[in-house]
């Protein structure tokens, strides 16, 4: 699938060889064009800049210029064929003056004349298929890569670059520049970003990596790996019944966490991973009916209810125990009423239960919010009380789309969101918006409020992060003091912040997460030491006033081994009496691709990863070719 430059057609490739053409201004889906060529698989799809033709590749080896006006072919173009077999053309691309640039499955990347139709230049750039192509608005770099995992550059050279005397030279000849193998698997797809100083390109695959690579330096330079993690997340928990419930393409499964044995006070500050002394225990597994992945899902508070959607419904589930069998769960499914976006049935972006589990928060896709109620007596229906709208409305002619919602711990208000870093506050007892915050810098990337206090916390893509007031309607007086002055290694870490929680046993401390690390940070000791700016360091687990507090009470040892401790937990406290800096910022390394952080209660806090390994464990082989000497 395509859309031409206006956004205004969409054309799609079929099976059958044919092209059909669709109106979809007014966010409609109209068919006005049906282009029929042969039975050859359309592969691959690109407008002209004029919007006047496409040009389509096929998986008989050919190449055609169609035009929309008369649909009609215009030109046919053949790329090599191998023993006679058919050759696919995977990827098309249309430049700036016309050039048309095909990507097939011999590995050869090739630049044809879009007027004439013939073959300007040929690489044999990859081993094996090339699935994707990407241009610059200029036309005067090519990015391309597939299944060898290569993702190879192409400029356009000029007279000084070729050193060149022949006076008949080429303008518009091609150099490969150089490549990089930076995914583990097939690279499916590739965009560029120009729009800023420094210029990149994206590429994702199979291997559920998003890597960001910079123009200049391609391919020397270092480049950025984005976490495969979902932003939202695909986790929901009970504390108060110390249940996990986790959404997959179509499926929720739910676990009862197990129990662990609490270990030695001295080693608390280090972050022990706990020995379990009950594991945890599968207790539901929902596949749900229909044609749409999931979208969105939610655990209630009490474990009672379970709420799920996909880009259609939302379906509202109440949990029980069979009474014939206490070890077994009982799903109801709950009526729920049709929610209407222009006309058409629409699901959710977000779902989230009140903890006091009366209200159900719905995030619609068109970033309108609905506030349900939830019948406990009966369990056969679902209320709508009120919906608001502020999201929905545009902005400077833009749409947004709400990407972070929280509830506070009294069920009293709701803060929500989005894109366009609107981040409002509405009160769930009247159904008011209560404040609209000032505009940050940055866009926010997760909400959380306080358990004991009604304080709301806004995490940044800048890795800043505020403390505002809802009731004063106004900043925390810890943000307007140091949220401007925050360490700049925080400031820098690659990863951006995705997650807050508290330990409810402790106010005056948040940790803040990330991919793969999590960050203590302890408001107090801000506040004592006046005049401190905040400081980070990177430990291995949370440290007090004293550096070495956990070495000066470790259980002592014997022998050999006891005097070298000895002299290393001594020469440490000497140091950390010289140390005059307050560590009040705390990095841990120690996790990695994390999916969920929180606390279950006082002092127990759940971390759910999902490793990269396991990631590529569950995928098929890749590529490989053996090569001389190996």
């Amino acid at each position: 699938m395509s859309t031409n430059h206006a956004n205004t057609l969409l054309a799609v490739g079929c099976d059958d060889g044919g092209l059909r053409i669709f109106d979809i201004i007014d966010d409609g889906l109209i068919l006005i064009k049906n282009l029929i060529r042969n039975d050859a698989k359309v592969m691959a799809l690109a407008w002209d800049n004029d919007d006047k033709f496409i040009v389509s590749g096929s998986s008989d080896s050919n190449i055609i210029k169609w035009d929309i006006h008369n649909a009609r072919i215009m030109q046919r173009m053949t790329v090599d064929m191998k023993h006679g077999k058919d050759n696919i053309v995977w990827s098309i691309k249309i430049l700036k003056d016309g050039t048309i640039v095909s990507g097939d499955s011999l590995g050869h990347v090739c630049f044809w004349d879009g007027k004439h139709g013939t073959m300007l230049q040929k690489f044999k750039a990859h081993n094996a298929d090339v699935l994707c192509l990407a241009s610059n608005k200029e036309g005067t770099m090519v990015f391309s890569s597939g299944v060898d995992r290569k993702c190879n550059l192409f400029r356009i050279a000029d007279y000084f670059t070729t050193q060149s005397s022949n006076d008949d030279f080429n303008e518009n000849h091609w150099v490969l520049v150089g490549f990089r193998r930076t995914h583990l698997h097939d690279v499916k797809a590739m965009a560029l970003r120009e729009d800023l100083i420094d210029k990149f390109f994206v590429s994702g695959g199979v291997d559920a990596s998003i890597l960001v690579s910079y123009f200049d330096g391609f391919p020397e330079d270092k480049l950025q790996r984005l976490p495969f993690i979902p932003q939202k997340p695909l986790i929901s928990i009970s504390k108060s019944k110390k249940l996990l419930m986790y959404r997959s393409y179509n499926q929720i499964k739910l676990w009862r966490l197990g129990n662990a044995k609490l270990p030695d006070s001295w080693k608390l500050e280090q972050i022990p991973n706990l020995d379990l002394i009950e594991p945890q225990q599968a207790i539901l597994e929902m596949t749900l009916k229909g044609n749409y992945h999931l979208t969105a899902s939610a655990l209630s508070e009490d474990g009672e209810w379970i709420a799920v959607s996909d880009i259609e419904t939302v379906k509202i589930f109440k949990v029980q125990n069979d009474p014939s069998n206490p070890d077994r769960i009982c799903v109801k499914k709950v009526k729920f009423p049709k929610i209407l976006v222009n006309g058409s049935s629409a699901g959710a972006h977000h779902l989230m239960f009140t903890l006091d589990g009366k209200k159900l928060v719905i995030v619609n896709i068109d970033s309108s919010i609905i506030i349900t109620e939830l019948d406990n007596s009966q369990h056969k229906e679902v209320k709508i009380l009120h919906q608001f709208y502020e999201h929905a409305q545009p902005l400077d002619g833009n749409t947004s789309i709400i990407t972070s919602i929280a509830v506070s711990s009294d069920s009293r208000w709701l803060a929500v969101g989005d894109l366009l870093n609107r981040i409002n506050v509405y009160n769930l007892e009247t159904f008011e918006l209560h404040s609209t915050l000032p505009k940050f810098s940055s866009t926010n990337t997760a909400l959380a409020f306080y358990p004991t206090k009604p304080t709301l916390v806004i995490t940044l893509s800048s890795n800043e992060f505020f403390l505002y007031d809802i009731e004063s309607q106004k900043l925390d007086d810890w943000s307007l003091t140091y949220s401007k002055s925050l360490p700049k290694t925080f400031l820098n870490l690659e990863n951006r912040l995705v997650g807050c929680t508290f330990n409810p046993i402790n106010s005056d401390a948040i940790i803040l997460w990330g991919a793969n690390y999590l960050c203590l940070i302890d408001f107090d000791k801000c506040r004592k030491e006046k005049g401190h700016q905040p400081h980070l360091a990177t430990c291995t687990g949370w440290r007090e006033n004293s550096k070495y507090k956990a070495i000066e009470q470790a259980p002592k040892q014997n022998g050999l081994t006891k005097k070298r401790k000895r002299d290393k937990t001594e020469k440490n406290i000497k140091r950390a009496k010289t140390d005059k800096k307050i560590i009040n910022f705390q990095l841990v390394f120690r996790y990695r691709s994390l999916m969920y952080v929180d606390f279950i209660e006082p002092n127990t806090m759940i971390v759910v990863e999902r490793p990269f390994a396991a990631i590529l464990e569950n995928l098929p082989p890749s590529f490989y070719k053996a090569q001389y000497g190996s």
